[in-house]
């Protein structure tokens, strides 16, 4: 909070999180072994409102969640049923209602979630 009203803020873009999380998925981040560890470390998420809050129950995602003033965030991998995994990110900003918010934004997980699993491995 004292950095942010200093003007002392992280930024990153939807496309910075989408390459860190594939990288990791594919386990080409640092070694096979680091990645690894990353994905047990992203499981144990214990903030789970966004991505995984409306996804069936015992969908693996291993993300990472970010907050401040009007600001949402989720990103990471969501494991399909059938071995299949996708990367999400969700980023929001100017959020009169966090909650709200929040709540959409896992609307937007569980619809893609659901196109995701009627999608076979070729794309059909």
């Amino acid at each position: 909070g004292k950095a942010f009203e200093k003007g002392l803020n992280n930024r990153t873009s939807a496309y910075d999180l989408a390459l860190l999380f594939e990288a990791i998925a594919r386990k080409k981040v640092v070694s096979e072994e680091a990645s690894t560890k990353m994905i047990e470390i992203l499981l144990g998420q214990k903030f789970n409102e966004i991505i995984p809050a409306k996804l069936p129950q015992g969908t693996k995602v291993a993300h990472k969640t970010g907050n401040i003033n009007g600001v949402e965030h989720d990103s990471g991998i969501v494991f399909l049923p059938d071995g299949r995994a996708y990367v999400l990110v969700l980023l929001s900003k100017d959020l009169k209602d966090a909650t709200k918010g929040k709540e959409i934004l896992a609307e937007v997980s569980l619809r893609i979630y659901r196109y995701m699993e009627s999608v076979n491995r070729n794309g059909h």
